[in-house]
């Protein structure tokens, strides 16, 4: 399975396009902040779009027994709403709150959430779907990503940058598709460069219960 050997996939048409109009319609009447938010799942429509996403048997294959959604991350990008992700790894998980230990560390807060940067053997049970609301071609910042480097490692930067120059590859995606990628994996995106809207979902879900007395 390529998710396993080289830590991303894409699915196509997990979405149909009646779907992705159900949820480009639920999106205009969602209050985000700027170009995205993290607290979608607050949502009901969100709620039940993450059990669809879930239940598709690429995504379940993926994931531990018994699973559950975490987050979901909503991007736009488009020509007034632009910009460009360096190469990085996704370290952080949102949790209910903080708590003493040693292996935790970079704690931060985001949009009232409490993250945290847990050991790599919790990231490596997380999975991130990504699910495009729209097109997504080569001119519209598509996410590009560096094969099989989720099993490299926590990376120091200037190696992830080097990576990225020598090996990184680009994902374009259709209407209804969905990325499928490990935390651990290179990724960056550069600045759209053309002028259609470019709307992501990015979900992320995990097993359902926690080590280190962590709790979702």
């Amino acid at each position: 399975m390529k998710l396993v050997t080289e830590g991303f996939a894409l699915v196509p048409n997990l979405l149909s396009e009646v779907e992705c109009d159900q949820v480009a319609q639920a999106l205009v009447a969602t209050e985000t902040n700027g170009a995205g938010s993290r607290r979608l799942l607050q949502q009901a429509w969100c709620t039940a779009l993450a059990h669809k996403v879930m239940s598709h048997p690429e995504v379940r294959r993926a994931l531990p027994a018994r699973a559950r959604a975490i987050q979901c991350t909503f991007f736009e990008k488009s020509a007034a709403k632009n910009w460009l992700v360096p190469i990085h790894q996704d370290l952080s998980m949102p949790v209910a709150g903080r708590v003493d230990h040693p292996v935790l560390t970079g704690w931060s807060e985001k949009e009232g959430a409490v993250f945290v940067q847990p050991p790599d053997a919790v990231l490596a049970q997380l999975l991130a779907v990504r699910v495009h609301v729209d097109p997504c071609t080569m001119e519209d910042g598509p996410l590009r990503v560096v094969p099989a480097s989720h099993e490299l490692g926590r990376m120091e930067p200037d190696r992830a940058v080097q990576l990225g120059r020598t090996r990184g590859v680009a994902v374009p995606a259709n209407r209804g598709d969905a990325l499928l990628m490990r935390p651990l994996i290179l990724h960056a995106s550069s600045k759209s460069a053309g002028t259609s809207l470019r709307r992501v979902l990015h979900f992320l879900f995990g097993p359902d219960t926690l080590p280190h007395g962590l709790a979702w």
